[in-house]
């Protein structure tokens, strides 16, 4: 489709128009942890002139676009010189990136322009755009992706944009979210023993008492006023887009191959799926082990599914397939919803999982009766038993012993600080962070 010089000016003229009434939802709404570092980030550039290039990665549902719409109305606060492009409209209509910045730039000639870029991967040149735009030292350009996006960017851009991870929800900023007064104790209190803070985060779990919920459905923002079916479906709605839209910014694979990929996630949402190794769910979907190995990559590099490997030498890392957690609980929740049965335990699993993976070395002990978790962190080594009701000290104990590790954390239903063993309610450990 041929576009005129005069329907993108039009369009770029409504589109300012519009923009208030486009984002009139964000308004009411409380912001994500995350915005009050983008929001700094607005000011420093409208005080001090620093231009830059903010890239913000992360899941379907994780609120990217909402925080891009709470931005523009901060940005809208103390000057007019902000737009919001949504680049999929961009992709649909015919334009390029590259021209609608700089028509705008040409049409509105704004001084010190904050540019919001929405979804975007749309954009075939995106990488090249961004570079180029950013190597120009005229704007502030906040941009989201999908969490893929990073393999098809240029190590030029790489090394010139900030990158910020929008990850699911924690308890707490699910908390925060619907409103309630929050205080982050944070992780450190886990990993020191700190009896005190650790109390401190145990009664405010009780208090909140929404803990459940938050598993089965409080990863995403999108579902947290929807009713409880509704939710599932939505969350569901994603899950499939990420699997038919966004696994091929990873890999272009053929619609066959994205139906397995989407068996596979049935397969691995139910709790007894990640423990299959690769030769058994090849068997088990009738996919060769390096298609399915090749999914199971893609889902992590997507950032769907967090990958543990097992803990050991280097030759057990290659021989033992990794466990396979999903990074938002509500997104295996939605799964296994299709068969009217939510496993809890399997949740907090995961939310476990998202917690610490970015807190040190996460691996899990192969074997039967191995440990959940072993992290290791700052030179220690943390053995992690993980269950609704646990509260036995004996298997944690084995395998501080096996994987010589110097501390034992048992998340289940009692709370005792001991030298060794740490014994954390799953609600206390969730109001964390």
């Amino acid at each position: 489709m041929v576009v005129t010089m005069v329907q993108l000016n039009d369009y770029l003229m409504k589109l300012a128009a519009e923009l208030p009434g486009r984002f009139d939802y964000a308004r009411k709404l409380r912001g994500r942890f995350v915005l009050d570092e983008l929001t700094e980030r607005v000011d420093e550039y409208l005080e001090g002139g620093k231009t830059g290039t903010v890239l913000l990665l992360g899941l379907r549902g994780t609120g990217k676009t909402t925080l891009l719409g709470q931005l523009y109305f901060h940005t809208l606060s103390k000057t007019p010189e902000v737009i919001y492009i949504p680049v999929d409209e961009l992709s649909l209509l015919g334009f390029s990136l590259y021209e609608v910045v700089g028509r705008y730039v040409e049409l509105f000639r704004p001084e010190m322009p904050v540019i919001l870029l929405d979804e975007v991967h749309y954009d075939k040149k995106w990488d090249l755009t961004l570079k180029v735009l950013h190597d120009r030292m005229e704007y502030l350009i906040i941009a989201t992706g999908s969490s893929a996006l990073r393999l098809r960017e240029s190590p030029d851009l790489a090394r010139r944009a900030k990158h910020i991870e929008v990850k699911p929800l924690t308890f707490l900023e699910y908390l925060h979210l619907r409103g309630e007064r929050v205080e982050r104790t944070g992780l450190d209190a886990l990993f020191e023993f700190d009896e005190g803070s650790l109390r401190k985060a145990l009664r405010a779990g009780l208090r909140y008492g929404e803990c459940g919920r938050y598993l089965r459905l409080g990863s995403l923002p999108l579902a947290l006023e929807l009713p409880e079916r509704e939710a599932y479906e939505v969350i569901f709605t994603l899950v499939e887009r990420i699997v038919y839209r966004d696994l091929k910014e990873v890999r272009s694979f053929d619609a066959s191959t994205l139906d397995s990929a989407m068996r596979l996630l049935f397969v691995l949402a139910n709790p007894k799926g990640e423990r299959f190794s690769y030769e058994r769910l090849s068997k088990t979907l009738g996919v060769s082990k390096g298609t399915v190995m090749e999914l199971v990559r893609a889902f992590v590099r997507s950032n769907l599914l967090i990958e543990i490997p097992p803990a050991g030498s280097m030759a057990k890392k290659v021989r033992k397939s990794p466990k396979l957690k999903f990074l938002s609980p509500s997104m295996r929740a939605s799964i296994l919803h299709k068969f009217e049965r939510v496993d809890e335990a399997a949740l907090l699993e995961d939310a476990v999982a998202f917690y610490l993976h970015s807190a040190g070395r996460l691996e899990y002990e192969p074997g039967k009766g191995g440990a959940d978790f072993l992290l290791i962190r700052n030179g220690k080594r943390y053995v992690i038993e993980v269950g609704l009701g646990k509260d036995d000290r004996s298997q944690v104990r084995r395998s501080m012993k096996r994987l010589k590790a110097e501390k034992g954390i048992v998340i289940g239903k009692e709370f005792e600080v001991g030298d060794d063993i740490l014994m954390m309610p799953w609600w206390g450990f969730l109001a964390l962070v």
